[in-house]
């Protein structure tokens, strides 16, 4: 099942509706779209090559074909497939779509970046893992806020804020980032809570889930089936699904009614959470705005609480997470 809303969005200047490939001068988006699409009917390999290719749009328009399959782990041909699968005439045709892109993108300061990320690599050892790293998360997060829509974050807040109860649920190295989540939203929102319980399976936590409720559910590659399975148990009882997720191509994008999307890629061993918790920090930010007055004074209650309680070293009227 496809995602009824999904919260992706490239800049790349389209206002709705996207362009069909066999117009002369496709959008970058629309290459995406169709990417997406189609995914699902795709044999493997191109499903592996077009996966890397929706979160990594910006790759396609400065990589050579055969550093960007090395990257995706398939053969140089899988992406002249690929490409033809979805109307061009071969690779080259697709990525000077993508060149087209980066060109019109606005990507302010990247020179200066890469200078320095360069200068970083050159001294190997620790400052090459360092330059890595700091270029790993860096693209990770800016390709997160490029790809969100306000005005449909906007309304993924409203129906959080307008739920009876909201379930947040991660497993794995997913649960800290849910908690993390729930921690800091529940100062302002009491109906929010984290699951599963200790000692509990998320589908029993959820055993009265209904159509009044949310489930903010996160999972990332290898995506975990206690996830998925309370997924469709709260879809099959009329809870709206919120996923956040890595990829438009994961089990859980496809199962939401409602998907956002943060990259983890690393050239580690690790997936990277950074652009995750961005996204997750930059939602409790949009629910505290929308919840307005009310919000704001619960929030205000419950860190004059703490200082009373003398739970801060340091008490110095400035309000915290900590």
């Amino acid at each position: 099942m496809r995602p009824k809303d999904v919260i992706m969005r490239v800049a790349d200047g389209r206002s709705g509706g996207g362009v069909p490939l066999g117009s002369r001068r496709p959008t970058t988006e629309a290459i995406l779209d169709r990417l997406t699409e189609r995914f699902e009917d795709l044999p493997p390999q191109l499903q592996r090559a077009a996966r890397f290719i929706i979160d990594n749009p910006r790759a396609v328009g400065v990589q050579s074909m055969r550093a960007l399959a090395g990257k995706a782990e398939v053969h140089p041909n899988t992406l002249v497939r690929l490409a033809r699968e979805i109307g061009f005439s071969g690779y080259d045709d697709m990525r000077a779509r993508f060149r087209d892109f980066l060109v019109s993108d606005g990507m302010g300061g990247f020179r200066n970046r890469a200078a320095w990320l360069q200068a970083l690599e050159a001294k190997g050892g620790t400052a090459a893992v360092i330059a890595e790293m700091a270029t790993a998360t860096g693209e990770n997060v800016e390709s997160t806020w490029r790809r969100q829509d306000a005005a449909e974050l906007t309304r993924v807040a409203d129906r959080i804020l307008g739920a009876q109860r909201v379930f947040v649920l991660g497993m794995g190295s997913a649960y800290s980032l849910a908690h993390q989540f729930w921690y800091v939203a529940r100062m302002g929102f009491e109906h929010i809570q984290p699951i599963p319980r200790h000692g509990s399976h998320p589908v029993d936590d959820l055993s009265h889930v209904g159509s009044q409720d949310v489930l903010i559910a996160l999972t990332f590659q290898p995506y975990r089936s206690e996830t998925m399975q309370a997924v469709r148990f709260a879809t099959e009882r009329g809870a709206h699904v919120i996923g956040i997720t890595d990829s438009l191509t994961s089990p859980l994008a496809r199962a939401a009614n409602t998907a956002l999307v943060a990259p983890t890629h690393t050239p580690q061993f690790f997936e990277s959470h950074a652009a995750v918790l961005a996204l997750l920090e930059g939602l409790v930010a949009v629910l505290v705005a929308r919840g307005g007055e009310e919000a704001a004074q619960r929030i205000a209650r419950f860190h004059q609480q703490r200082l009373e309680a003398g739970l801060y070293e340091e008490s110095d009227g400035l309000a915290g997470i900590g």
